[in-house]
């Protein structure tokens, strides 16, 4: 073989033992699903709830952000046991509006993770579920805006409201901040910012 094939020829040996190995399959990447802020003039009102089974109780995180981002209040707060996850859910959003109607809000995205929940809020007729009655209270606080509407967001769109709950671990009754979130749901708060 000549040696100016000798190029080529090896190309063409390292194609054809390319194509002759196993393809490895990878899984597909996820794209992390951000929080998004609301339109103007409104807020996000975001919302979680976690038990923590070897002290027997639950808590919840509550975050309030305007269409800047930018954190209005949020809240860890320690509330009684539930029998369910959806009873818990649909309590912690109950506190959440009560939350943001203690600020003076009055128009709002309500946020969770509960798709059970969500669907349950969206939905005005009456509910025998065990967690209907708190649904029914949520409605009721809802109706004190005069504007809310209701949206499910995947856990990943939710991070800072988990994060907030799961803190709630370490607080005595409740805790809240003005402005702000403390300092170990800083990190995650920062990773929703619409400018990062």
């Amino acid at each position: 073989m000549p040696l100016d094939l000798v190029p080529q020829r090896a190309f063409e040996s390292l194609m054809e033992f390319r194509t002759a190995q196993p393809r490895k399959v990878s899984a597909p990447v996820r794209p992390r699903i951000r929080w998004t802020p609301p339109p103007e003039d409104f807020y996000k009102i975001n919302f979680d709830a976690a038990v923590f089974q070897e002290d027997n109780r639950a808590v919840i995180g509550v975050i309030v952000r305007d269409s800047n981002g930018l954190v209005m209040a949020s809240l860890s707060q320690n509330i009684p046991l539930q029998n369910s996850v959806a009873e818990l859910e649909s309590l912690a959003a109950c506190r959440a509006l009560e939350f943001a109607l203690e600020l003076g809000l009055d128009k709002g995205i309500l946020e969770g993770d509960s798709l059970t929940v969500m669907a349950a809020l969206k939905d005005d007729s009456a509910s025998l579920a065990s967690f209907g009655l708190l649904v029914r209270d949520a409605q009721s606080l809802a109706g004190l805006f005069n504007c809310i509407r209701f949206l499910h967001v995947g856990r990943d769109g939710n991070v800072v409201a988990h994060n907030l709950a799961r803190h709630a671990r370490h607080v005595i009754g409740f805790s809240f901040w003005m402005e702000d979130v403390p300092i170990h749901t800083l990190v995650a708060y920062q990773a929703d910012l619409p400018f990062t």
